[in-house]
């Protein structure tokens, strides 16, 4: 995923402390650094540490509640990551992160809605030796969508909260000099914001202007659903990536989340102003909404890269799904360029970096930065013979395809064993935890697991 896309057949990568120090033919890195440790050998791929550029590390151990059920976000997911106190949502990072690195994944991103979360999520990555990108951030507008059938006695509304706002603003701004220095590097903050209904346009603003003082930036959920929509275009007159272009919130900083409803005239905005995509293939039919418009944005020039969003904690198996979807998206069009092989690896790799303003650092194999580097075992009929390593991967791979991991020159996986979890003692937490949360959520589905024929 360097800038010329080499790929080498038979190819080495030496890894200095926690850098890159040289890529070549393997015979030639064999003879320059005879005493140095030796993973990988014959058919296996080496390829950058895959990225995942939006989830919700609290909210996975609930995936199995909203199954078949519609609309869940609101009732079954946030409800969930509530109720979870510190020992729990370490389980819960503990069971996402374990989950990533052993598809590979060498950097995750975590949205968290609750603010007791946010020190012991950023401090279980420092533990367990992923890097991590955490956006925070609380809401302070209060909003109201009268339906169609309320109309006759009700209007939509909105009420903005200044003091939530000036409150949260400054809980941000400590939060981002305490893990800038403690993240070591590999511990990033940015801004959450949750969407126009819960944001107010002073939120998007001020934000905007702390994620150009730290070099970060603002992820948002937007576009998701019918009602943010119609609330956006009732209280506003606009569509809501309209909307923050119009306030001047739409910036290159702005990453927006999912994007599945949004329109032509929005995505030349997004394009314009240089914002990105963090697209969730599988939220498409999860929360039945649509299927984002992919390769329109990356032909008009905007970053995307892929998430996870707890639902399937496997970019491989991710990018496979966004191969699959948007090219059965463009059937009608006789069109097999679309969206290729080559177009979703890069959205797991190094487009999803360059979304994260870490691109000088991570998502792709180049001298100088940082080894997060993913071996992968391709010794069996599935993945091997090939020509082309990576249509063969994104066609054909699976994260457990994963044999060793490194991030920042420091192995978290190898020979397919977690090293910086006790995954065993992990899994009894997650079990009880599960099912604590399964219980808690059950009253709360409109049909029950197991209940329909």
């Amino acid at each position: 995923m360097d800038p010329t896309r080499r790929v080498i057949a038979d190819g080495a990568v030496a890894v200095g402390r926690d850098r890159i120090v040289d890529i070549g033919p393997a015979a030639e890195l064999r003879a320059k650094y005879p005493q140095a440790q030796r993973i990988g050998g014959k058919r296996r791929f080496v390829i950058p540490g895959m990225i995942d550029c939006h989830n919700h590390v609290a909210q996975a151990l609930c995936r199995e509640s909203t199954v078949e059920d519609f609309p869940n976000i609101y009732r079954i997911y946030i409800p969930a990551e509530a109720i979870q106190d510190d020992d729990d949502i370490r389980v819960s990072a503990k069971v996402a992160f374990a989950q990533l690195m052993r598809a590979g994944v060498t950097t995750m991103t975590d949205t968290t809605c609750t603010v007791a979360h946010e020190e012991p999520i950023a401090q279980t990555a420092m533990e367990t030796g992923i890097r991590l990108a955490i956006a925070r951030g609380m809401w302070d507008r209060e909003s109201h969508l009268a339906g169609n059938y309320e109309q006759i006695t009700e209007k939509s509304w909105y009420r903005d909260d200044p003091k939530v706002l000036a409150d949260d603003l400054a809980h941000t701004e400590e939060f981002f000099k305490r893990w800038f220095d403690k993240g070591q590097g590999r511990v990033r903050p940015w801004v959450h914001n949750l969407g126009v209904p819960s944001c107010s346009d002073d939120r998007y603003l001020a934000t905007d202007e702390l994620a150009k003082k730290w070099g970060t930036g603002v992820m948002t959920h937007i576009n998701r659903d019918r009602e943010e929509i119609e609330l956006s275009v009732s209280l506003f007159g606009h569509r809501p990536i309209e909307h923050l272009a119009e306030i001047g919130a739409l910036t290159e900083r702005l990453v927006a989340i999912h994007a599945m409803l949004t329109t032509d005239r929005e995505i030349q905005k997004m394009a314009e102003a240089g914002a990105s995509l963090a697209h969730s293939p599988l939220v498409c039919t999860d929360i039945m909404s649509a299927v984002t418009r992919v390769p329109l944005m990356r032909s008009l020039g905007v970053t995307v890269g892929l998430g996870c969003d707890t639902i399937i904690n496997d970019v491989l198996k991710l990018m496979r799904i966004a191969y699959i979807m948007h090219n059965q998206a463009g059937l009608q069009l006789f069109d097999p360029y679309g969206l290729t092989t080559s177009d979703v690896f890069e959205m797991g790799t190094i487009d999803a970096a360059k979304l994260l303003k870490w691109d000088d650092q991570i998502g792709s194999l180049e001298v100088g930065k940082a080894a997060d580097i993913t071996v992968i075992d391709a010794n069996n009929v599935r993945l091997s013979p090939t020509t082309n390593p990576i249509a063969t991967l994104v066609r054909y791979g699976v994260g457990t395809d994963a044999e060793s991991v490194m991030v920042a020159g420091k192995l978290t996986v190898h020979n397919g064993r977690l090293l910086t979890i006790d995954e065993e003692a992990l899994l009894e937490q997650a079990e009880e935890l599960g099912g604590r949360m399964m219980d808690s959520m059950a009253p709360r589905r409109y049909v029950q697991l197991g209940t329909r024929t």
